[in-house]
């Protein structure tokens, strides 16, 4: 068995990491088996008991969290599961996601290209609410000292998932 070594919080401050839980509610996390490179905090499916990052809002299986350790110091730079790990994927609660672009507390949140969330437009899934405001900064997704990430915390909806559509006016 590897020795690991606790990352704790990484020493970031401000919003939550990718991947983190993101109240004190009760949340359901099942344990399942990565395809391939899953990012920490984005959206997957699951087919065959292997679960992959989705492609958009449709058949959500869960969100990916984090891990809350390092295997060595030269993979603490890499927020992602590797290809056969065995994964903790929150099916229902509140986590903390990555973002494409700048959400709104209180907007739909659907899920775009590899699984990071956006803000649902007419016609997307809505797979939950956005909890809090998220910031995307393009700069904040390059390489830093633990390969943060723009984010935002999200509850999840999944047994409920609906499409939007905007309100005939009257």
């Amino acid at each position: 068995m590897p020795n690991f070594i606790p990352q704790g919080t990484g020493y970031v401050s401000g919003p939550l990491g990718a991947g983190t839980i993101a109240t004190n509610q009760p949340y359901v996390v099942n344990t399942d088996h990565a395809g391939d490179v899953t990012p920490f905090g984005v959206a997957v499916t699951k087919s065959g008991n292997v679960i992959a990052p989705a492609v958009d809002g449709k058949n959500v299986y869960g969100v990916t969290l984090n891990r809350y350790y390092i295997q060595s110091w030269d993979s603490r730079d890499t927020e992602q599961w590797d290809a056969k790990d065995e994964i903790p994927v929150m099916r229902s609660g509140a986590v903390a996601v990555q973002i494409s672009a700048d959400v709104k507390a209180g907007d739909p949140a659907t899920v775009g290209a590899g699984g990071v969330f956006k803000t649902a437009a007419d016609g997307d899934t809505v797979v939950g609410q956005f909890l809090d405001d998220g910031k995307f900064n393009a700069s904040s997704v390059s390489s830093t000292d633990f390969g943060q990430v723009s984010t935002a915390p999200v509850q999840l909806n999944l047994g409920g998932a609906y499409a939007t559509t905007t309100p005939a006016s009257k």
